[in-house]
């Protein structure tokens, strides 16, 4: 996973020319993808990097639903909801990216459950 396939996969989720604007993003996407992977997870896997991408493209999507949702009024500024359809779709992007790459992470949604008889000392 290198950071030049990251950027022109990000420029094409984005339909933006020049990826290198937003290189502070596209780093984070990569540091968020190598903390998920498991230890023994292939690096050079390309599904990383269109998982990287996603979530650089999810990660710009939220920032620019946080901007948008102040409207402003001839009275002021009014909160509004947001009408961002690309935050929704970058989402669910987002989330198909994981699901492929799931063999290669750490599980999302892992739950630690026991039975006691009731006798155990503390």
């Amino acid at each position: 996973m290198d950071i030049q396939t990251v950027t022109r996969l990000f420029e094409l989720f984005t339909g933006e020319e020049n990826g290198t604007e937003y290189f502070q993003i596209i780093n984070l996407a990569i540091y968020e993808t190598r903390a998920m992977l498991l230890p023994d997870a292939d690096q050079t896997d390309v599904r990383l990097a269109f998982l990287a991408a996603a979530i650089a493209f999810y990660r710009m999507q939220q920032m620019l639903a946080a901007r948008e949702r102040a409207e402003y009024t001839y009275a002021g500024k009014v909160l509004k909801e947001s009408q961002n359809t690309a935050y929704k779709y970058s989402k669910r992007l987002l989330r198909d990216y994981m699901q492929l790459c799931s063999d290669l992470m750490f599980p999302q949604n892992f739950i630690f459950s026991s039975f006691s008889t009731g006798e155990e000392e503390i």
